[in-house]
């Protein structure tokens, strides 16, 4: 958990941006929550992982997800002690429907849900594991679910995302570049990439638990 709370980062940003007439605290939280929300999905945080727990119906091939996640990494059969295979919609919808209900070997995503193939012969116990969205910083007093260092690079990357909304495009790749720096000189064996320009949320690599198994978005 974060120790900086908003309150903080968005004064420290301000004195870094400079006081400007045209930009209030909301503008300046929205920059914060981008680059919170470009960090936690740009890096493998423990913090973040969860499960769900999916009982199957039978015959039924539609199941209801993880509410908003960052990314559903596997889908695993409790019950067979089996990890599905995630396959992309495109050949999820050219596989034969007609075939017999069976232990669904198969999965993707569609929006909120997860489907499966084959329909399941009966009840099963499946288990979705899946980064969380972090909830948005919102009260003065709030603070990140990731660990304290990130409060920093959620303050460089907020000022460069900030200097990029009023124009400053040169200062805002210098100030990104910071962020990159600094967070990358904080891990360890952890995976991350950021977008240089624009305020557009990466979307992470997921690193496999289980040897074998496969991730899907």
């Amino acid at each position: 958990m974060g120790v900086l709370t908003l309150l903080q980062i968005r004064t420290e940003l301000d004195s870094a941006m400079g006081s400007r007439s045209n930009v209030d605290d909301a503008r300046r939280d929205v920059w914060i929550n981008l680059a919170y929300t470009d960090i936690a999905s740009g890096i493998d945080f423990t913090e973040l992982d969860d499960d769900l727990a999916i009982p199957t119906v039978q015959g039924q091939n539609n199941y209801a997800g993880p509410a908003n996640p960052l990314i559903v990494q596997l889908l695993r059969d409790e019950d067979n002690d089996n990890l599905l295979t995630w396959i992309p919609n495109s050949e999820y919808f050219r596989l034969d429907r007609s075939v017999a209900e069976a232990v669904p070997k198969r999965w993707t995503r569609r929006g909120d849900e997860l489907l499966v193939f084959p329909n399941p012969n009966g009840v099963i116990q499946l288990l979705a594991f899946f980064k969380q969205t972090p909830p948005p910083l919102v009260g003065d007093g709030d603070v990140t679910i990731l660990p304290p260092y990130v409060d920093n690079g959620v303050l460089l990357l907020g000022i460069a995302y900030g200097l990029l909304a009023v124009g400053e495009d040169a200062r805002a790749v210098t100030w990104t570049n910071r962020a990159i720096a600094y967070l990358g000189s904080r891990l360890t064996g952890q995976d991350f990439s950021f977008l240089l320009g624009g305020l557009t949320q990466t979307q992470p690599t997921a690193t496999d638990p289980v040897e074998g198994s496969a991730s899907g978005t």
